[in-house]
C-alpha cells in the first residue's frame, strides 16, 4: 500500500511517526514531497523521512530534517538541478535547522559504487549552508552508506512503500568500512563537536547491538550498557542542549571503543 501525502492540508495521513511531528514539519513534508510527485510522476518509486525525525527524536531548533528518494531511473543532470532548485531552501522554506536531502535512482544502488552515486544532494535551512550536488566529488562518501543502511530500517513512507521494498541491502563489509570512514572523519575533522560524542556513540550500538538509534537515544543506550561511557555522552549531550562545543579528548574513549570494534572479527 503506498503511502502519500496528498496536499499540505493534509499531509502525512494516519502514520503515527509523523502524527508526531509538529504541523508546520508535516507541511513541509507534504509540500516537498508534493513537489518530487509532480517532478518525477510514476518513476518515483519512494520517498522516506529517516533520521531523528523518523525515530520520534526531532529536536526543534537543533535537529535536520532527512529525507531520501528513489526513482526507477536516471534522469537528465538538467532535470535533477531544476528539482533541487525548487526543494532548496529558501525556494522551499525549511521550517527546521537544516534539511539533507538525496535522491538515487535505483540502478545505481542495485550496482552500488565506491563512492556511491547519488542523483541529487541538497542540503540547506536556517542554520545550515546551502549545497546542491549532482553526483559524489572527491569529498566524504561513507555518509551516503549509512544513510542507505539505516533507511531500510527507520525510513517512514512519505510515498510508496516501505524502504526494504526499493533499497537493497547493504553488503556488511561495506556497511563496516563505511563505520570506519566515518569514525575517522569525525575524529579529524569534527572533533570538537557533540556530533562526533554522539555519532560515535550510536555507531558503537550498532555494531554491538544492531540497532539504528538517533544520536540522543544511541547516548542513552551507550551510557546504559556500558557504564565507564555514560559521563562522556552525558557531558556530550548537555554541550548540544546548551549549543557548545566539546573538548576535543571528551570523545577519544569513545573512537577507542569503537576502533575495538572494527577490528574484532564481525559476528
Amino acid at each position: 500500500m503506498s503511502h502519500v501525502l496528498p496536499s499540505a492540508d493534509d499531509p502525512i495521513g494516519q502514520d503515527p511517526r509523523l502524527a508526531a511531528l509538529t504541523s508546520e514539519v508535516r507541511a513541509y513534508l507534504g509540500a516537498l514531497t508534493a513537489e518530487l510527485r509532480s517532478a518525477f510522476g510514476d518513476d518515483l518509486l519512494g520517498v522516506w523521512l529517516i533520521g531523528s525525525a523518523a525515530q520520534a527524536a526531532y529536536e526543534p531548533g537543533t535537529s535536520d530534517i532527512d529525507v531520501l528518494a528513489v526513482t526507477g531511473t536516471r534522469h537528465p543532470e538538467e532535470a535533477r538541478r531544476a528539482v533541487g532548485e525548487r526543494v532548496r531552501h529558501p525556494a522551499l522554506d525549511c521550517p527546521a535547522v537544516g534539511l539533507e536531502f538525496v535522491v538515487y535512482a535505483r540502478p545505481d544502488l542495485v550496482d552500488l559504487a565506491d563512492p556511491v552515486r547519488f542523483a541529487l544532494n541538497v542540503n540547506g535551512g536556517r542554520g545550515r549552508d546551502d549545497l546542491l550536488a549532482l553526483g559524489p566529488d572527491d569529498g566524504p562518501g561513507w555518509w551516503s552508506v549509512l544513510d542507505l543502511a539505516e533507511a531500510r530500517v527507520v525510513g517512514v513512507p512519505l510515498h510508496g512503500p516501505a524502504p526494504d521494498v526499493v533499497i537493497p541491502a547493504v553488503p556488511a563489509a561495506r556497511l563496516r568500512a563505511a563505520v570506519a570512514e566515518s569514525q575517522a572523519w569525525h575524529d579529524r575533522d569534527d572533533a570538537t563537536s557533540t556530533n562526533r560524542a554522539l555519532n560515535l556513540a550510536r555507531l558503537i550500538i550498532l555494531l554491538t547491538d544492531g540497532r539504528w538509534l538517533s544520536k540522543s537515544a544511541g547516548a542513552a543506550a551507550l551510557a546504559q550498557a556500558e557504564p565507564d561511557l555514560a559521563p562522556i555522552v552525558h557531558q556530550a549531550l548537555a554541550a548540544r542542549t546548551a549549543g557548545a562545543s566539546i573538548d576535543a579528548d571528551l570523545a577519544a574513549p569513545l573512537s577507542t571503543r569503537l576502533a575495538d570494534l572494527l577490528a574484532a572479527p564481525a559476528s
